[in-house]
């Protein structure tokens, strides 16, 4: 699913604590994933829910092989849970980006993720 935030030809601009606007909570689907764009940067958001609601935050494209992750499904791995790169079927870390697979050896872009209201907003 992708969303867009803003029109592709105005520049967003991050608050005083350097993090942009990416989505309403309620557009991103509960275990799966929105893909999104800040300022011509994919990014992709994952809302899971274990014990609480979290959502986070990493780069679209796989450091592997360029797939957009946008695609994956989310499974839990040795307690950790992953996002499977569509491509090549590697396991990332939502939490660290590191790759299960090959003793972390890919690590994806993770952003941090803060919450106002209704509201996500990711820091580049």
């Amino acid at each position: 699913m992708s969303l867009p935030c803003f029109k592709p030809s105005v520049e967003q601009e991050a608050d005083e604590e350097g993090y942009y606007f990416a989505a309403l909570i309620g557009d991103i689907p509960l275990n799966d994933t929105l893909k999104i764009k800040i300022n011509k940067k994919s990014i992709v958001l994952f809302k899971v829910k274990v014990e609480k609601t979290k959502v986070f935050a990493m780069s679209n494209s796989c450091v592997h092989e360029g797939a957009g992750l946008s695609g994956g499904t989310i499974e839990e791995v040795d307690g950790e849970l992953c996002i499977v790169c569509p491509g090549h079927g590697i396991h990332y870390s939502l939490r660290t980006g590191q790759s299960v697979e090959q003793s972390g050896r890919y690590v994806q872009k993770t952003y941090k993720i803060k919450k106002k209201g209704k509201e996500v907003w990711v820091k580049k």
